[in-house]
């Protein structure tokens, strides 16, 4: 495994890691399932809410933007280039002004950001992009953009992901999507993070990336909490994988606390806990629209560390481990150690 893993603004060693999320966005376009609400755009509100994640004691975010969710995913009038401001063309990776806008970001607030490369589900896919690119040179394309730089941006990524798949079952174009960042996986050693919301389709991602030698310590299956079944969780946790908890964002809404959400969550935490299985967890709020952000009565990149740590507090899970669960854990996901 690497020594080091790139943020935004150069290498991190584990140590420098500190507090983590582990799945988040800066800056980012959803607009074509979620009009309106699914663009990140505008710099004070990400710079504000970023300042409110380190005053409350964070230091480092994975932002999992790939590349279909960077296109124009950067503040107006970034680039005048309208070229800058969409997914590359030509090596499907995120876009120059996302890339950069979330450099200028993390050097004005002092958030170290690891940057995800990959692609995201079938509705945002290039089809016609996928058929004329080999598995393997998607895989070669994710690669550079690990080992050189994501293009036009003297940046590099940190990990892969969030590579996605959005249904009950995984598209033949997103099949090809998880064998090329399989690929590139095995290739740089890097951490896999995956998207299966609401089906348990993370077995199947998972088998996936097995099957092309990706050992499942590697993964990190995401929004394992939007599967309502904790079986699911302990399963992909005895296969091996890291069981992300990160839709927090339905836990709090127009300023108001979610119980149902927050209580589900909770006993799905206690229960890996209690099995054996709290080096395995990771969570995050995953903030990827306007309402989630705090200023606007979501959770923000803080909640974490306020309600629902209270609340975990209140439900007998133990402070400290919480703790690990934000600092050794993603250090163990990112590092493999």
């Amino acid at each position: 495994m690497a020594e080091t893993v790139q943020s935004v603004t150069g290498p991190l060693l584990p140590e420098q890691l500190g507090v983590t999320l582990t799945h988040e966005h800066i800056f980012i376009n959803m607009t074509r399932t979620t009009p309106q609400d699914g663009y990140l755009n505008v710099w004070s509100e990400a710079e504000a809410e970023l300042g409110l994640f380190t005053a409350a004691g964070g230091s480092t975010l994975i932002d999992v933007t790939n590349g279909e969710l960077s296109d124009y995913a950067a503040p107006v009038g970034w680039s005048q280039d309208p070229r800058d401001m969409q997914q590359n063309p030509r090596t499907g990776s995120r876009s120059v002004a996302n890339v950069l806008a979330t450099k200028a970001m993390a050097e004005a607030t002092g958030v170290q950001v690891i940057l995800g490369t990959g692609h995201y589900y079938d509705t945002y896919l290039d089809k016609r992009w996928f058929d004329r690119n080999a598995t393997n040179t998607i895989a070669d394309f994710l690669i550079a953009d690990l080992l050189d730089e994501i293009p036009g941006t003297g940046v590099r990524a940190g990990i892969i992901g969030e590579v996605a798949s959005d249904l009950s079952h995984i598209t033949a174009v997103e099949e090809r999507s998880f064998r090329a960042a399989a690929r590139a996986s095995r290739e740089t050693g890097a951490l896999v993070s995956t998207h299966a919301a609401s089906f348990p389709t993370g077995l199947a991602q998972l088998e996936i990336l097995r099957e092309e030698g990706v050992d499942p310590a590697r993964v990190v299956i995401g929004h394992a909490d939007t599967v309502k079944s904790v079986d699911y969780s302990l399963e992909l946790a005895r296969r091996g994988a890291f069981v992300q908890f990160d839709c927090l964002m339905t836990c709090r809404i127009g300023g108001a606390l979610v119980a149902h959400q927050i209580d589900r969550r909770l006993s799905y935490l206690r229960t890996l806990i209690e099995k054996g299985y709290q080096d395995r967890i990771l969570l995050s709020q995953d903030v990827c629209q306007r309402s989630h952000m705090r200023a606007l009565g979501g959770p923000g990149y803080t909640f974490l560390f306020e309600e629902f740590r209270a609340l975990a507090a209140s439900a007998g899970i133990d402070p400290d481990v919480l703790d690990l669960i934000h600092t050794a854990n993603p250090r163990r996901a990112i590092f493999g150690r």
